[in-house]
């Protein structure tokens, strides 16, 4: 136990030490330190590859890959106190068709996922809000395998083949700084569906239309295979079965956004009200039986609090009286330029069936602040809660089964993003989980660990 929590003190200590003493990029060049070379202010860790990149993207080829090294440990409370690494290598290639071949509007898209170590969730604390986002079956899986048209000035685009759900269907903006994997593709969908549906680290055959008529409209359609197989039974991603029987998962969503323009001075933010419908077949979760079709309803909340001040530029001109430089007119002068530093919220809601899902009630809430340290304009705090309510024919189904106090499983996080250069950041991360399993059966568990993340 001892060793547990000061590996863990001296993990969290030593990222924040990093996170503060790290050079921010932005205030190289007035710094009294010696030049950063220009490796370490690129995007990726490779740098340039001697020009490379650029002249590979000008022609339409971009390559992605990051690697995720988390570890994970649990103090007290769950399954058993210990600690385990978690590995993700993800890589993949974006084509511009147009830039490529002329062809307008096109493109292609694959990514790849090699999953490595073990899930904090499985083998210590025994819960379903999954601790990491990065963890699962180990095995090198295609995650997406796509082509896409667009229409109308991107209006309308058309997405098939290979897809995952959760790039685009279901996910708060905000949410997405949280490791815990209900922040993500949320409890209410891979708990409900059949081999936790089309989200990570598991894509699926699927073809998706989005319709964008205005700046702040946007409503987009999908139709997925209806199962998508266990991790350990779809071992590589390509296991695929269209039938009446397997079924289809529909999702469909729509947003509403305001105060993204550029001339709009309010504070951002968007709604996103979305449902699914799967034609496939459920088992009741009491046993009694097979019933036909499930769904569910959700609705996604992410607003801006407060944002910093803008930045003010002021723009000399040259007066032709005197030849003297003096500030052009109020228009040209005052340059804003938008801060994405500030406070941020985010809320999610959802409603299923009772008799045929785990879940039936489900509701996650937080705060995050970008900018909150001085010169770490590019860190990010954040604090999470996620409530995920068993249905009345799960909870009966625990309560046969010898469990004690079902009801919910609950939990919290915090963390903090620390963006070390562009390429790489460390992320320190909290969580207490609150009656692992829906139940009392085991006591309440704190986890401690963090990410360390390198984009190439």
């Amino acid at each position: 136990m001892r060793s547990i929590c000061f590996a863990q003190a001296i993990f969290i200590a030593g990222s924040i030490s990093l996170a503060f003493l790290a050079i921010d990029t932005t205030d190289a060049q007035n710094s009294l330190l010696p030049p950063i070379p220009d490796w370490l202010s690129g995007d990726g860790i490779t740098g340039s590859r001697g020009g490379l990149r650029s002249k590979l993207t000008d022609r339409g080829f971009e390559f992605t890959g990051s690697y995720d090294a988390e570890v994970w440990g649990n103090t007290r409370g769950g399954l058993v106190s210990g600690t385990v690494y978690t590995g993700l290598l993800d890589f993949g290639m974006k084509l511009d068709l147009e830039k490529a071949f002329g062809w307008r509007g096109a493109s292609l898209s694959t990514t790849w996922l090699l999953l490595s170590g073990k899930d904090a969730s499985e083998d210590l604390v025994g819960n379903f809000l999954t601790i990491s986002n990065n963890a699962g079956f180990n095995t090198l899986r295609n995650y997406e395998l796509w082509f896409q048209q667009n229409l109308l000035d991107n209006k309308i685009s058309i997405r098939l083949g290979q897809l995952p759900a959760d790039t685009e269907f279901v996910i708060s903006d905000y949410g997405a700084l949280f490791l815990n994997g209900t922040f993500g593709w949320p409890a209410f969908m891979y708990m409900n569906l059949p081999g936790g549906g089309p989200g990570f680290p598991v894509g699926t055959l699927g073809t998706r239309l989005a319709i964008q008529p205005v700046t702040w409209f946007k409503f987009q359609t999908a139709v997925f295979q209806g199962d998508v197989y266990a991790q350990n039974v779809n071992n590589h991603g390509f296991r695929w079965r269209l039938d009446s029987q397997n079924g289809f998962l529909f999702l469909d969503e729509a947003q509403f956004r305001w105060n993204q323009q550029t001339q709009e001075t309010g504070l951002p933010g968007q709604l996103k009200a979305g449902g699914w419908f799967h034609s496939g077949q459920f088992s009741e979760v009491n046993d009694s039986g097979l019933v036909r079709d499930n769904y569910g309803f959700y609705f996604i909340l992410d607003q801006m609090l407060y944002r910093k001040p803008p930045e003010v530029a002021e723009n000399l001109a040259t007066d032709d009286k005197d030849g003297k430089s003096t500030l052009s007119d109020t228009h040209e002068r005052a340059t804003e330029k938008k801060s994405d530093q500030g406070l941020g919220w985010f809320a999610r809601v959802a409603f299923e069936p009772q008799d045929r899902n785990f879940i039936g009630f489900y509701f996650d809430i937080g705060l995050t602040y970008k900018g909150l340290v001085p010169s770490r304009s590019a860190d990010t705090l954040g604090v999470a809660f996620a409530y995920t309510q068993l249905s009345t024919g799960a909870q009966q189904a625990a309560i046969d089964a010898g469990s004690v106090g079902v009801g919910a499983e609950m939990a919290l996080e915090v963390t903090y993003q620390a963006q070390i250069t562009k390429w790489l950041s460390i992320q320190p991360d909290l969580q207490v989980i609150i009656n692992p399993g829906g139940n009392r059966d085991l006591n309440n568990a704190l986890v401690i660990g963090g990410r360390v993340s390198i984009t190439f």
